[in-house]
């Protein structure tokens, strides 16, 4: 994987099930992506705020996801090691990501999981 030092701008994220279909994580989708040169990462991002339950606070909550700690880049694999995250069952877990960079374009995977799998497109800004 080339040099994915810089600082990314959220393109698109994408939710696809498990049968392959895709839908965008939210309306108003916005982001940053950090990788340092000293292998340290941060991540947040938010959309706008869907009113899901009565309870404002919970609804907030769930436009909201952030995590940083440092990262690891193998192949075309980036390891995120989670230190601070939005969601405390984060923390002190490892993120894999399958990475595909396109000249100033980053698009990195997650594993499938129970929901199935997210899909990120990054721009480079800096």
């Amino acid at each position: 994987m080339k040099n994915i030092t810089g600082t990314w701008e959220l393109q698109s994220f994408e939710i696809e099930d498990l049968q392959g279909n895709r839908r965008s994580w939210g309306n108003g989708t916005q982001g940053l992506l950090l990788y340092t040169n000293s292998g340290h990462m941060s991540v947040s991002i938010n959309k706008n705020v869907e009113k899901k339950s009565d309870n404002d606070t919970q609804n907030i909550f769930d436009s909201i996801l952030f995590y940083s700690g440092s990262y690891s880049v193998e192949g075309n694999i980036i390891k995120h090691q989670v230190t601070q995250a939005s969601s405390p069952a984060r923390i002190g877990k490892e993120m894999i990501r399958y990475a595909e960079l396109n000249e100033d374009v980053l698009t990195l995977e997650s594993p499938k999981e129970s929901f199935g799998k997210a899909i990120l497109k990054w721009k480079r800004i800096v």
